[in-house]
């Protein structure tokens, strides 16, 4: 996976302000004296700091991207070809989301497209999806296609996320509750055994 710097204490505040606006209302909303304000920095200072709002916005999804990295990277190494071993990952990947809601927040509002102008689905979709494409296809059940399992999950994930689910009781049920994570997981765990092979 890419390797992104490591970032300064003011810088990374910047990017969790920005990140968090972003993903609340978009990279076309967003100007860069709202983040400013937001801050409390004056514009001009932030544009020395972190530079203008698309290379701004980039440096947040490349700190993000880094992140999930990391979050991912103990899942990939104790990785076994079976359902464990996909659902460890997937676990992962929940618990990323559930600790890091401005990279979901970004990418639902890429996939209804913001920010067109910029690529982020190169440097930083790319990478992962291509790893988990060679981790994980030793684990999944032949004639199953990889590349939408792989989605499924992060489809899910992101979905449950960002709105959570309503119950039979018609009471929204969201992903700040416990109970609501822990039925989410483990239909996750249940989603993901249906297309992988069995420990052996």
């Amino acid at each position: 996976m890419v390797e992104m710097p490591k970032v300064n204490a003011s810088r990374e505040q910047i990017y969790e302000t920005a990140g968090r606006l972003f993903a609340d209302l978009g990279y076309d909303v967003v100007d860069l004296k709202l983040i400013a304000d937001a801050t409390g920095l004056p514009t001009s200072e932030l544009v020395e700091l972190v530079g203008d709002k698309p290379t701004l916005y980039l440096s947040v999804f490349a700190w993000l991207h880094q992140q999930e990295q990391e979050a991912l990277a103990g899942a990939i190494e104790a990785f076994t070809p079976d359902a464990a071993g996909v659902q460890g990952i997937g676990d992962a990947f929940l618990d990323f989301c559930l600790s890091h809601r401005a990279f979901v927040g970004m990418w639902m509002h890429r996939w209804a497209g913001d920010a067109a102008d910029l690529d982020v689905e190169t440097p930083f979709a790319k990478p992962v999806l291509s790893t988990m494409y060679q981790v994980m296809s030793p684990a999944v059940l032949p004639g199953v296609d990889v590349e939408l399992a792989i989605w499924n999950i992060v489809w899910c994930v992101h979905g449950f996320v960002q709105f959570g689910f309503i119950g039979q009781d018609g009471q929204g049920h969201g992903s700040d509750e416990p109970t609501g994570v822990g039925r989410f997981r483990d239909y996750l765990h249940d989603l993901i055994a249906r297309f992988t092979r069995s420990a052996s």
